[in-house]
């Protein structure tokens, strides 16, 4: 790792089209970051090299286009998400015996993606190959060059299994820069642009993985008679995804102290004149004072007497910079089943900790053996409620909290909730004010008879929500009720059958 949370930068690379020899590496940092053989190289020494005119995408490359998204060349504009292509093609060399990963970058292999089409010029690309991933920003200049064009892309490798999100930022503001420079001053057409260029990349490498920032300052002199020096300011910033959708049925669990959030923020502004009270966003602090892992979106609201929307926009606040994670509504009545991400509890000594301080009462760690937890996990089937399973494997829940031992799963990506969705197969009776009416097989209402009073059917907007697509746990809230109650409504009526997903 890099500074902090940051990924480590492994190299970066100036890959540039030469108007003879096609693409090339001009300068790389370190300087045998690239692989080197008789048909590509790089120009660190003076010299340049190529790749194959016929060249091909490696074997189980990954590609990923941060914009926009082209298929082979054929593009398609509107912003749409990042995908990926798994490019199925034959290896480079075919008759080439099959190796361990380099440890350098192959650049025979990305070449057509460095240097790509003209559709995806100026867009944020991602190439994974060999052991690395390789984050560019490839850029074309129209003009006094020869073929009209000058095409470079200054490209930062990283480990493959590097979570990159937060350089895409700065892999794009330093093409752009790049793309100033050489409009300006000709930095990079010029072969006196090599010194200041390489200064530039070992700076760049060396500052953003110690400190997460640079300050540089390039020498252009001899390169721009109105410019002799600039500055680039380039630094990291953690990346944070869009905040989920937060539903009236969501439980949120705290993933930090606030208490020791709300004390830092103190310390960090002058107090002065100012009371302790309001140093703090009210309706985050009201919230937070029922975030007990227990209390679901809708009740936080009527505790706190609060609109359920503000509750969520707060909510999606805290979800955003990863304070809480979202569970489902825990009853003993519940089913869920064990995922394979089970074992990580096995490999991970954190995870142990992180379990044991959580599930046992108060903290008893010693009491319980990871081998236990393990156990428990696994026996965990989608056909058993947790009522059956706390019986059936006999848990002693004297020393483990089993509400926390089946949150801590889900939100960890142990266990996965199996949902119930009652499904309406045929007629039931509708509570219509104070009468009570049914309906025929096709939904339609059919007639109430003599019209006498029976408060026995179902509500409308229950019998709305029997489509397959409502589960129990936002038929629970929306009705105000607990899923026994409503269990026991459904059987009574019958034509509903349930399906768990």
């Amino acid at each position: 790792m890099g500074c902090g949370t940051f990924p480590k930068i492994e190299a970066i690379f100036l890959a540039q089209f030469h108007p003879d020899l096609g693409p090339i590496v001009r300068l790389s940092v370190p300087e045998d970051a690239v692989e080197l053989d008789e048909n590509r190289g790089y120009n660190n020494n003076g010299s340049t090299a190529r790749g194959d005119d016929d060249s091909r995408y490696a074997e189980g490359s990954v590609v990923s286009f941060g914009n926009n998204f082209s298929h082979f060349g054929l593009f398609h504009g509107g912003e749409q998400p990042a995908e990926v292509v798994e490019l199925i093609k034959r290896p480079t060399n075919p008759r080439a015996p099959m190796t361990a990963r380099s440890d350098k970058i192959d650049f025979n292999a990305i070449q057509a993606l460095v240097i790509p089409k003209l559709t995806l010029f100026e867009k944020l690309i991602t190439v994974n190959t060999g052991r690395f991933k390789v984050m560019c920003y490839p850029v074309a200049i129209l003009g006094n060059y020869a073929r009209n064009a000058f095409i470079f892309n200054m490209c930062f490798a990283f480990d493959i299994s590097a979570d990159t999100k937060c350089f895409g930022p700065v892999v794009k503001r330093v093409g752009c820069l790049l793309k100033e420079l050489e409009i300006s001053s000709g930095l990079l057409s010029d072969e006196d642009g090599e010194r200041p260029l390489m200064s530039m990349m070992r700076q760049l490498v060396t500052k953003l993985n110690d400190h997460g920032e640079c300050q540089i300052e390039l020498d252009l002199k001899g390169l721009s008679q109105s410019l002799a020096s600039t500055g680039i300011s380039i630094k990291l910033f953690p990346y944070y995804g869009s905040p989920q959708d937060i539903e009236s049925y969501h439980v949120p669990v705290r993933t930090i102290d606030f208490e020791m959030a709300k004390l830092k923020s103190v310390q960090t502004v002058s107090q002065a004149d100012i009371p302790d009270d309001i140093m703090w966003d009210l309706v985050l602090d009201r919230v937070m004072q029922h975030m007990d892992s227990v209390n679901h979106v809708r009740r936080i609201a009527l505790l706190t007497r609060i609109r359920e929307e503000t509750v969520v926009l707060a909510l999606r606040h805290l979800d955003y910079y990863g304070c809480i994670v979202l569970a489902d509504i825990f009853q003993f009545g519940n089913i869920y089943e064990a995922q394979y991400q089970v074992m990580d509890l096995y490999r991970h000594a954190w995870l142990q900790r992180e379990c044991y301080s959580y599930v046992t009462r108060d903290g008893a760690a010693s009491d319980v053996e990871a081998e236990e937890l393990l156990r428990l996990y696994s026996t965990i089937q989608k056909r058993k409620t947790v009522a059956e399973w706390v019986l059936e494997n006999e848990v002693d829940t004297e020393r483990i909290d089993v509400r926390r031992f089946i949150v801590f799963g889900v939100i960890h990506q142990l266990l996965r909730r199996v949902h119930c969705y009652p499904v309406l197969c045929g007629p039931v009776k509708i509570c219509d004010g104070e009468r009570s009416v049914a309906t025929e097989d096709n939904g339609e209402t059919a007639s109430p008879g003599h019209g006498s009073p029976d408060n026995d059917g179902l509500g409308k907007q229950l019998v709305e929500m029997l489509d397959g697509t409502h589960h129990m746990d936002e038929i629970c809230v929306v009705e105000d009720k607990d899923a026994v109650t409503l269990r026991q409504a459904f059987d009574s009526h019958g034509n509903i059958e349930y399906m768990y997903l």
